[in-house]
């Protein structure tokens, strides 16, 4: 339930996007990041838990989780950049199958039928949401359109990092920790391009962004961790595919998005298999103790 509402969270990326006016990519990923990190930061001192911000082992680890944040988002937005929204999305969501086949060399996890079968069905069900109103065979790979299908590809993979090392990293630190510091090395990467803008600009920008912050990198990413690490990494990587489902019901209720037959029956499968690999991992993950943390 955790990774779901996160994706619902996240999934309202486009929202805010579409109001914000004469701001550049990064310069927006680095104020949603600023009011994110202003959030989180509250909500840990009013619950008392800075403590749980302290770096223990794995320093490693949690400086590439930060580094993949960031490069994430840029390679996300590169695609989106050069090809379209269907693609990027699509691209993306390549990252259940790379864990898939990671994960047993990794982290040791089993990959069973019911697995493979949910991943099938998830991957058809986003093709049915993102497919193109011309279909693929027209897409041309030439250009600056292979520059960003390149970039959509790296995103997943990179995806697929993340959330193998959200499993790493859990064996050391807390959430509040895996949640906090990744996004902080983000901040500090893009604080260049805090100077992108005029302050006019940011002004007239200001309450959408400090909603963005708090909306997809607060809640969000508070919802997301969470779950997470609770969860076998191919398991949270099945149930992420929810976002894009959360974002074609933010397309149609707000910003009057037309629903077409296609997309509805991708909706439909993907939650399927949200559904087929939540109730095979339910019993399973209720019986097993929470993961031990190393000491010190």
């Amino acid at each position: 339930m955790a990774v779901i509402i996160g994706c619902v969270f996240y999934s309202m990326n486009g929202l805010f996007i579409a109001r914000i006016h004469d701001m550049t990519i990064p310069s927006i990923i680095f104020y949603r990041l600023l009011f994110g990190l202003l959030f989180l930061f509250a909500c840990i001192n009013l619950r008392g838990k800075s403590s749980d911000l302290r770096i223990k082992k794995k320093k490693g680890n949690l400086l590439l989780q930060g580094l993949m944040v960031v490069s994430c988002m840029l390679l996300y937005f590169t695609c989106l950049k050069y090809t379209c929204v269907s693609i990027a999305i699509l691209l993306q969501y390549t990252a259940p199958i790379y864990v898939m086949l990671a994960s047993p060399f990794i982290l040791n996890e089993k990959i069973g039928k019911k697995s493979i079968a949910a991943l099938c069905i998830a991957i058809a069900g986003v093709v049915l949401i993102v497919r193109p109103a011309g279909g693929f065979s027209e897409i041309e790979l030439t250009g600056s359109y292979m520059l960003g299908m390149i970039a959509g590809l790296l995103s997943g993979l990179v995806f697929a990092g993340l959330l193998i090392n959200v499993r790493v990293l859990k064996k050391e630190y807390p959430e509040t920790a895996m949640i906090f510091w990744p996004l902080a090395i983000s901040f500090l990467l893009l604080s260049p391009f805090a100077f992108d803008i005029s302050f006019s600009v940011l002004l007239d920008n200001l309450k959408v962004l400090i909603a963005f912050g708090i909306v997809s990198i607060g809640l969000g990413e508070i919802f997301m961790v969470i779950g997470l690490s609770r969860l076998e990494a191919r398991t949270g990587s099945l149930l992420a595919l929810i976002e894009p489902v959360s974002g074609v019901f933010f397309d149609v209720t707000v910003l009057g998005v037309a629903l077409s037959s296609e997309t509805l029956a991708g909706c439909a499968l993907i939650m399927g298999s949200a559904a087929l690999i939540s109730f095979r991992d339910s019993g399973k993950q209720a019986d097993e103790p929470e993961l031990p943390r190393a000491a010190g």
